[in-house]
């Protein structure tokens, strides 16, 4: 009977430390488009705290997630920043303590989204990770961010380059999602269906994000060590995240390198993560060693780190590339004003 007593007390323990050990993330979506993209993730159930801040009291009530901000309160109405990044900061700054205290002083990455272009997202998010780098300074800052259709103006193209300029001070790392070359791959479609696509999108790259990081999804063959990924996100700015599935190794990575809606230049990054998941039948090592080789041969990029997760969850092979500190041509075009 004492075996079995100190066996299941040892047993407590090993899951009380694992618990303390499990990376924290905390999903954060500010303004319509970052709760659009809270409440697709709602949906998956992944191991992370969701919250939503908004001005527009309407839309935040009706967001599925764990914790909600009101940005401003009663100066800004409750009914949103009207397209005013200027506007949103303000909202956001008068709701700093609220916004910070929403984040766990513990988390260790917090995922920023928004569609930069209009007032909240653009506005608001800058001034969170502007804090964030005070408050939680230990946390990766990791923004995911859309820029807008080019037909949606010269005013919101220029919001957009703003709100990505000051992100670019403030963050660790950004994932820019461009609509008009997602609208390259849908012609012919509508746009509300584009901007679903989109959402689709950001809700693929914050899952692969999470996936990568959080042995509660399931242990591996080959755990991606958080100290690597810290090591290859911090400070690193832009970042290309692409995910891929298929029925064979090759063909869910070439399908993770066409994943890119940013025109991303992977060649000598930092860094970069492999990570390969799917029924263990599947994963062969032969496939992967090859595949990693001909990665890292074709963009001579340094440093590689190889993930490698069994699972029944998913029926093909699922990979998901991540490179670290890459040149976009698209957000190089875009900031130099080529949009006007």
């Amino acid at each position: 009977m004492g075996y079995r007593v100190r066996l299941r007390e040892q047993l407590k323990y090993l899951a009380q430390k694992e618990r303390e050990a499990a990376v924290k993330i905390n999903i954060v979506g500010v303004g319509g488009c970052g709760n659009n993209a809270i409440n697709n993730l709602a949906r998956l159930r992944l191991p992370a705290k969701l919250i939503a801040m908004n001005t527009d009291s309407a839309v935040l009530r009706r967001t599925r997630c764990d914790v909600r901000v009101l940005l401003g309160g009663l100066s800004a109405e409750a009914r949103g920043a009207r397209g005013v990044p200027e506007l949103g900061a303000q909202a956001m700054e008068e709701s700093i303590e609220e916004a910070i205290g929403a984040i766990d002083e513990n988390v260790d990455v917090v995922i920023g989204i928004a569609g930069l272009g209009g007032g909240t997202g653009t506005g608001g998010l800058p001034v969170l990770f502007r804090e964030l780098r005070t408050k939680r300074p230990n946390a990766l800052r990791i923004a995911v961010v859309t820029l807008p259709f080019k037909e949606e103006g010269e005013e919101r193209i220029k919001n957009a380059q703003i709100g990505l300029r000051e992100l670019m001070d403030v963050s660790d790392a950004i994932i820019v999602n461009a609509n008009d070359l997602l609208a390259e791959r849908l012609r012919g479609v509508s746009m509300a269906y584009a901007f679903k696509e989109m959402d689709k999108r950001i809700a693929r790259i914050v899952e692969a994000l999470v996936r990568m990081q959080s042995p509660v999804i399931g242990p591996g063959v080959i755990n991606v060590d958080f100290s690597n990924v810290q090591r290859l996100m911090q400070n690193s700015g832009f970042c290309f995240v692409g995910v891929g599935e298929g029925p064979r190794i090759y063909d869910a990575y070439i399908k993770a390198i066409a994943d890119d809606y940013a025109r991303s230049r992977l060649e000598q990054a930092r860094g970069a993560i492999l990570m390969f998941e799917g029924r263990e039948t599947l994963l062969d090592m032969t496939q992967i060693r090859t595949t990693t080789r001909q990665f890292s041969e074709k963009y001579a990029i340094p440093t590689v780190f190889l993930g490698l997760r069994p699972t029944w969850d998913i029926t093909d092979v699922r990979v998901s590339v991540f490179v670290t500190s890459i040149k976009c041509e698209y957000v190089e075009e875009f900031m130099s004003g080529f949009m006007g």
